[in-house]
Parts: C-alpha cells; sequence; structure tokens
C-alpha cells in the first residue's frame, strides 16, 4: 500500500481532530487505497511546535507554514488555522502541488475564497472540506430516504445549531470573535455546517433575509483582563430561505443558547413524511412515513427511531451497533477525502461546495449589515 505524507497547518482543538482522524483510518476501514501518515505539524510559535512534537513525536515540526508545505515527503496539507490565514496555506499548497483538506468555512471573506478557488481549479489538485456533518451516519440515512423520494414535495426545513459557551461576560476575546481573523461569528462557524448540510440533502436555496445580534460587544484582553476589545462578530444569527424546488426554510445558529453543548438540529416535513436529527442524540433518526396504517389509538402512526449507531457499509472494518461519538464523523469525513486523493467515487464537500456557502455566508451578513 502507497503511503501518504501529511502536514498539519495549525494545532489546537481542530489540528488535534484532524490529526486523530487521519490516524485513525487504518483501524477504522479496511481496504485503504492510501495510508496516511502524519509527518509533519507547523504551530505559530516555536515553543507551541516543540510540545507539539514532545507530545505526537512527529517527525518535523516547524513554526512557518512554507517549509511544512514546500517538504517533499508531505502529500496532503490539513488547514486548521484562522479563518483568515487560509487563503495563504491554501494557495500556496496549491502551487506546490499539494492535495488539501480544508477546516471550514473555506475564507474570512468571498473575495478570499474566490481566488482560493481559482487557484485551486488551475492547479487541479485534490481539495476536501471538513463538513463532516455530512457523515453522520443519521445524515447519510436521511439523505438515501430523500433520495428514494420518501418524503415527497418538501414543504419546510428547520435547521438549528446551538452553542452555550460565550455566554460569560468574562471569557476573553479570541479570533473566533474577531471580523478580521474569523470573517463572521456563529453564522459562519456554525451556520456553514447547516449551509452545507441543506445544499447535501436537498439541494440549492434562495436566501430570503437574514437577521443577526452580538450580546456581549465587548470582552477582556488575553494581554490584559482590565483592558476591553470591541467584538465584531455575531453571537446569534437567523437566516430564512426559499428552496428551488418550492419549500420555505430556516436556518438559526447560536453561541448563547443556554444550556445547549454541541446541538445540531435538523427538521424537515413533506407531503410523504418528515425526518428529525438531533446531533446529541446521534444513534437514532427519527422518521414519520404517512404510509404507516392509522386507525384506533393512532394505529401506527408517529414518529420512529430508526438506529443507525454506527452502521457504516463497508469498507467500515468495525462493528456497527455501538454507540457513535463526534469524531466518528470526522473519520468517515477523511476516509471519503483518501478515497478522492486516489481516484475513487467520492461524495464529501469540495471547493466548490466551500464557495457556495461563503456565497451564502456574503448575502446574508450583507443583508445584516455586519
Amino acid at each position: 500500500m502507497d503511503r501518504v505524507g501529511v502536514g498539519i497547518v495549525g494545532f489546537g482543538f481542530i489540528g488535534r481532530i484532524h490529526a486523530l482522524a487521519f490516524s485513525s483510518l487504518p483501524y477504522y476501514y479496511h481496504g485503504l487505497p492510501l495510508l496516511p501518515e502524519i509527518r509533519g505539524i507547523c504551530t505559530l510559535r516555536p515553543e507551541t511546535a516543540r510540545k507539539a512534537q514532545e507530545e505526537t513525536g512527529v517527525p518535523f515540526v516547524t513554526s512557518t507554514f512554507e517549509e511544512l508545505v514546500e517538504r517533499k515527503d508531505i502529500d496532503i496539507v490539513v488547514v486548521a488555522v484562522p479563518n483568515a490565514l487560509h487563503r495563504r496555506v491554501v494557495e500556496r499548497a496549491a502551487l506546490c502541488g499539494k492535495a488539501v483538506y480544508c477546516d471550514k468555512p473555506l475564507a474570512a471573506n468571498l473575495d478570499e475564497a474566490s481566488s482560493m478557488w481559482q487557484v485551486v481549479k488551475n492547479s487541479g489538485i485534490p481539495f476536501g472540506m471538513a463538513f463532516q456533518n455530512r457523515f453522520a451516519p443519521a445524515i447519510l440515512k436521511a439523505k438515501s430516504l430523500l433520495e428514494e423520494g420518501r418524503l415527497g414535495r418538501i414543504f419546510r426545513i428547520r435547521a438549528l445549531y446551538l452553542h452555550s459557551g460565550y455566554i460569560n461576560p468574562e471569557r476573553p476575546i479570541s479570533w473566533r470573535m474577531q471580523k478580521e481573523l474569523a470573517g463572521g461569528g456563529a453564522l459562519a462557524d456554525l451556520g456553514s455546517h447547516l449551509i452545507d448540510l441543506i445544499h447535501f440533502l436537498v439541494g440549492d436555496f434562495q436566501l430570503l433575509s437574514a437577521w443577526g445580534e452580538t450580546f456581549i460587544k465587548e470582552r477582556p484582553s488575553l494581554d490584559d483582563a482590565l483592558k476591553k476589545e470591541r467584538v465584531t462578530v455575531d453571537d446569534w444569527a437567523l437566516i430564512d430561505f426559499r428552496l428551488s424546488e418550492g419549500g420555505w426554510g430556516s436556518i438559526e445558529c447560536s453561541r448563547f443558547a443556554t444550556g445547549s453543548c454541541d446541538e445540531l438540529r435538523i427538521e424537515i416535513e413533506g407531503s410523504k413524511g418528515a425526518l428529525r436529527y438531533n446531533s446529541m442524540q446521534p444513534n437514532f433518526l427519527e422518521f414519520y412515513d404517512t404510509q404507516d396504517p392509522g386507525g384506533a389509538l393512532g394505529g401506527q402512526r408517529g414518529f420512529k427511531a430508526l438506529e443507525v449507531v454506527q452502521q457504516y457499509p463497508p469498507p467500515s472494518a468495525l462493528p456497527g451497533k455501538f454507540a457513535v461519538g463526534w469524531v466518528r464523523s470526522h473519520i468517515a469525513c477523511v476516509h471519503d477525502f483518501i478515497l478522492r486523493l486516489s481516484g475513487r467515487e467520492s461524495f464529501g464537500a469540495t471547493i466548490d461546495d466551500g464557495l457556495r456557502v461563503q456565497e451564502v455566508l456574503h448575502s446574508a451578513y450583507t443583508l445584516m449589515g455586519l
């Protein structure tokens, strides 16, 4: 089996998740066409690079992403840095002929995303995005039911992504709260997943309206807790849209949803059936089928919990009866990217999908005035 070298640019929380996903592939899947090896890590500072090497044993570390990208033993560049840095890393990697696996959203703004799209298209490199929610087993089941026509004509979609980690006003400022680094707040960070999922499940839609709010407008500086810095992104956002084939939808995302941890919810209602999914209860997809007979005491009508758990199809190597975890969809997303790299069929998010999400974000923020 051919081996491919993986270099990770950025080794905070999400960089570690991507490293875990690539490293886990041979244990989760039979017949890998390529065996990924993590051969390098780049962090912003030399001291954090050295720490990453001490903790992981990776053979090469650096604080200069160009040094990592240009190495001959690196075939895949994983982009896990703040959104405003995506363009520099992606375009350099593409010019060096490296495959790229990029975290979401594609960029901090539409101009940067468009430039990246052009460079990637001109280079012809394999490109994938970490829209891993496509690969939750329940979402894959939902897509199958939709493609089979089991829901009929779609009337309504509600999609929500809820966090609560920003409620404390003493939480210090970070790059995710600064527009120049993040490009947006709750909508860009959480809503980008929902925008991609709706495209993935039911196709294109037309944005109609958008609202956003920043509830805590100043936060303590990281360098000096007594100093306040302005928050320049949305804490909460809501957008309404119309599906290309009719039907209406909404996306709501919040970092101020008291009591929520990491709750992604989707509800789809159609003429023949309905679906409900909640990421905090990911082992089941709720499905209502109007073909079920009614009758006394409701007959057989009602939402049924389909036991999707980890029932991934082959070449998944492990039994599917066990409860699914959040990281599992990341592993499946990376597996799909490895298939794409080897020339096999793949349905993970592409540079085109990333640009499409960025276009919706741009339109929504323009309507909000943010």
